[in-house]
């Protein structure tokens, strides 16, 4: 069956490079003979029929841009029956060929859902947490290198008054992120875990507060601690200032890396061509040969990372 009519919409936590993926299915579905239906909000879009015929006039200008143009929504809705049955009418009654979802492992479960009662779904792996089974997913080199760029600046400042900090990062229950950052910015004074051990962190701190060392930059995962009483408590036991910084939504905005624009793109096209070539229910990422792969939905979500 010729394919005349690709939905797309943008779930979960927004990640740089959404607008990229977005570009790389329209190009891709202009090249064939296509139509392109944008979904706002999400699922609870789909749910509300907010569907809507792509044009570049609406691309033109974001398509670099960090957020979704789309919109996107956490829905709560979606997992009842009664909403994801008005979603799949809504498909079928805009003649919808096809969807594409681009989001993270709440929206891959979503997407089972509709792959379940007869929709062909492709997804894209957008989420800056890295917690999928892909060797990157869309948004994390961009979210590590604004938050990389984020420390080193108030690192710079601090040093100068030879103060600490203690910086919360994203993630989730996923580390990559923290680990990354913490690679790049060579600290080891990262707590990843509510059980760790306060007195060997002050114990690790003062035996680097020597003055032959950077000051300490410790870096904590979002929902493991209380960042700014670490910091206090930090500056009492270790007899330097400590500031508390939370870096907040600098980390899942901005505009994508040069890395994450064409591993966007070019995922969107190849979607595209697997739903073309009469190919669903599959997920295109890259290994760590930074190849573009596909893993059926079930085999992409990495349960030991969001569990």
């Amino acid at each position: 069956m010729k394919i005349k009519n690709i939905a797309i919409l943008t779930s979960g936590g927004d990640a740089p490079g959404m607008n990229t993926a977005i570009y790389g299915v329209f190009s891709a579905c202009q090249n064939k003979g296509i139509n392109l239906y944008g979904i706002r909000n999400g699922y609870d879009g789909l749910i509300d029929d907010d569907i809507t015929l792509l044009t570049y006039d609406i691309l033109e200008g974001r398509i670099n841009q960090g957020g979704t143009l789309l919109k996107s929504k956490r829905s709560k809705r979606f997992f009842q029956s009664k909403y994801i049955k008005i979603a799949v009418e809504n498909l079928k009654k805009h003649l919808i060929d096809a969807l594409i979802i681009v989001g993270g492992d709440g929206s891959l479960k979503g997407a089972m859902e509709l792959r379940d009662r007869g929709i062909k779904v492709s997804c894209l792996p957008g989420t800056i947490d890295n917690d999928l089974n892909f060797f990157r997913t869309i948004g994390y080199d961009s979210a590590l290198n604004s938050i990389v760029s984020a420390v080193d600046q108030i690192q710079d400042s601090l040093s100068a008054f030879n103060n600490g900090a203690v910086v919360k990062i994203m993630g989730r229950v996923c580390t990559d992120l923290i680990d990354g950052v913490a690679k790049a910015i060579h600290t080891d004074f990262v707590i990843k875990d509510p059980n760790y051990s306060l007195t060997q962190l002050i114990k690790k701190i003062k035996a680097q507060n020597d003055g032959a060392h950077l000051p300490p930059v410790v870096l904590v995962l979002e929902d493991t601690v209380d960042s700014v009483e670490l910091a206090k408590i930090l500056q009492n036991k270790c007899n330097i200032q400590v500031r508390p910084h939370i870096i907040g939504y600098i980390q899942r905005g901005g505009s994508p890396s040069a890395f994450d624009r064409m591993y966007a793109y070019d995922a969107g096209k190849y979607a595209v061509d697997l739903i073309a070539d009469g190919k669903a229910g599959l997920v295109v990422g890259i290994d760590d040969l930074q190849h573009l792969v596909t893993k059926a939905i079930e085999n992409s979500i990495n349960y030991d990372k969001i569990s």
